[in-house]
């Protein structure tokens, strides 16, 4: 994946603060050592008080309070052969979020814009429902690899997608596995038939990325990822209109972050390291009566992106007498 680390900063710092506001419960323990009036003011401060975000320092004087985010320094971290990072082997080249593996739509997308998970297994048609939570697949279908391959290399829970026919647009938690069919926990409603056809996919997939991603690539293209891994520094400065509410900020800040640590980590920002000081340059942008506080990110981000490969679909063969052509032998790869 290519990370715009300023957009999931963003993005983990609005989720941050909509979680403390719902449960303040948080800022109890981060200034335990605070009498009660202080910790209330404490709390008005930080969950009534608008908090201007910026990228870069705006050109109108900042609001105060305010967060502004700029790029300190970045440099490659990481390098591979020929900037390679995975090829058609890889199950995650092209992304899942930016491939379509299902011609003409899929009845059960999910409303997550991250898009649906990596698919394991599918189309695959069903013959019969046996029981309330039993399928048999068709006699075509023979998934014997693919249980052999999850005996071997567990990927935990499955998740069952039924994608066309009766009950289409339903999705199902996969309890067992066998070569001609499976079991689910609970109940299929509505039940399915002959004309149902399912996939079989990863539950919440951590690899896929927030946002409205296109699916622009063939799942069984041949693609290689090239990129690299960068080291990135940003300065996050925190500003205010007095003291205290500088302190205040900046440690809900840190304990903001933290606890965005597994979204940040899912969308590709690594090993977040988080630092701090009271020296903050470019003063010339801003007004006279400000404090601030300069907390430094430092961390590890993928930048790469999709080539595609060009590969033989036939070749011929020709066989020949004298120089005339007798016999041709399309073969299809």
């Amino acid at each position: 994946m290519a990370v715009l680390p300023e957009f999931i900063l963003q993005r983990a710092i609005i989720a941050g603060f909509r979680a403390i506001r719902k449960d303040s419960r948080i800022l109890d323990a981060i200034f335990k050592h605070m009498n009660q009036n202080q910790l209330e003011a404490v709390k008005s401060f930080i969950l009534e008080t608008p908090i201007d975000f910026s990228i870069n320092y705006p050109r109108r004087e900042p609001t105060l309070p305010s967060l502004v985010l700029l790029l300190r320094n970045e440099g490659e971290a990481e390098t591979w052969l020929g900037d390679v990072m995975g090829d058609r082997t890889d199950l995650y080249v092209p992304d899942p979020d930016l491939s379509y593996d299902t011609l003409g739509g899929h009845a059960a997308s999910t409303s997550d814009s991250s898009g649906l998970p990596v698919k394991v297994a599918g189309p695959l048609g069903v013959q019969s429902q046996q029981g309330s939570d039993t399928i048999v697949f068709d006699d075509g279908e023979d998934i014997t690899a693919l249980v052999d391959n999850l005996l071997d290399n567990p990927t935990g829970c499955l998740i069952l997608y039924v994608v066309e026919g009766s009950g289409a647009g339903e999705t199902y938690p996969i309890l067992r596995l066998r070569e001609d069919g499976l079991d689910i926990d609970g109940s299929f409603n509505p039940q399915l038939d002959d004309t149902s056809v399912v996939d079989i996919r990863k539950p919440d997939d951590p690899m896929l990325a927030t946002g409205e991603p296109s699916r622009v690539y063939a799942s069984d293209g041949a693609y290689l990822r090239k990129g690299v891994n960068f080291a990135q520094n940003y300065n996050l400065h925190v500003l205010a209109g007095q003291q205290d509410q500088v302190i205040y900020l900046y440690s809900t800040m840190k304990a903001l972050l933290l606890s965005q640590r597994a979204f940040l980590e899912s969308q590709g920002i690594i090993n977040l390291k988080i630092g701090g000081s009271d020296f903050a340059p470019r003063t010339e942008f801003l007004p006279d009566e400000v404090f601030q506080r300069m907390m430094t990110l430092q961390f590890t981000t993928p930048f790469s992106f999709l080539e595609e490969q060009e590969v033989f679909s036939q070749i011929e063969v020709n066989y020949e007498v004298y120089g005339e052509t007798i016999v041709k032998f399309p073969v299809t790869l």
